[in-house]
């Protein structure tokens, strides 16, 4: 009966169905109980701490107070409560990046020592602060393709005020492609249209060798002509001179 239950939980999980906080904690115990029914267990702790929040972040001896709850159950708790408040800690700010300085120096840390090209999006906040990283990689030596669509579930999901755009060239030369210049304009019209700003994309080759979109003036003159409201306008022009032109024919 066990056996079945479980199935059907982690069919639910799977398919991103709506889990009761009861059922989500029945999940997490399967490891602890691997043929004990975990529904009691779990209405125990939620009934002695009130929340999923209150399980977790509950002593040891206050968890081995309740029913059916002993010291290797109560420390495999603590444990889930423990990663929970790191990657609490660490997403509520990675960074803080004020300045295209703070790019470049983050850039490098974070695509130092990589064996393959990867691309890393940056999502910040108006004070600076980098809320999420999406990296992409095909586990290749010198390209990395990212869609319009993965640009998009990214934005679309965080809403950034701003990204950071920053991939590596593993061939030591720091200079752009066209591909790169390509991808700049892509991902800048992609911002217009979220009303995000597109604040750098930076290339690094090594610690020494990092070019910044920003600071060579490119990103100035790829989102002067890769807006929105440019691109629109000018097919908007295109169409309406084509017109009378050949009304006047």
């Amino acid at each position: 009966m066990h056996e079945g239950h479980r199935k059907r939980m982690y069919e639910k999980l799977k398919n991103d169905d709506s889990l009761n906080d009861h059922e989500l904690l029945e999940i997490i115990l399967f490891n602890a109980f691997p043929r004990k029914n975990t529904n009691p267990v779990a209405h125990e702790l939620l009934s002695a701490f009130g929340s999923l929040s209150g399980v977790f972040s509950a002593d040891v001896e206050k968890l081995t107070a309740v029913d059916g709850v002993g010291e290797n159950v109560a420390l495999y708790l603590k444990c889930f409560g423990e990663c929970n408040r790191r990657i609490s800690s660490q997403s509520a700010g990675i960074a803080v990046l004020k300045n295209h300085e703070a790019f470049k120096n983050f850039t490098v840390s974070r695509l130092r020592g990589q064996t393959a090209e990867v691309m890393e999006i940056y999502c910040l906040d108006k004070n600076g602060r980098v809320g999420r990283i999406s990296r992409f990689s095909d586990g290749e030596l010198n390209k990395v393709s990212v869609g319009s669509d993965k640009i998009m579930r990214v934005l679309h999901a965080e809403k950034p005020y701003g990204i950071v755009v920053a991939h590596n060239h593993l061939s030591g030369d720091f200079n752009p492609s066209v591909n790169d210049d390509r991808f700049t304009a892509e991902i800048q019209l992609l911002c217009s249209i979220n009303n995000v700003r597109l604040l750098d994309h930076l290339i690094y080759a090594s610690d020494k060798a990092v070019f910044s979109y920003f600071l060579s003036g490119e990103l100035d003159r790829i989102s002067a002509e890769f807006s929105f409201k440019s691109v629109v306008q000018d097919k908007i022009d295109k169409k309406f001179k084509n017109k009378k032109a050949d009304a006047d024919d």
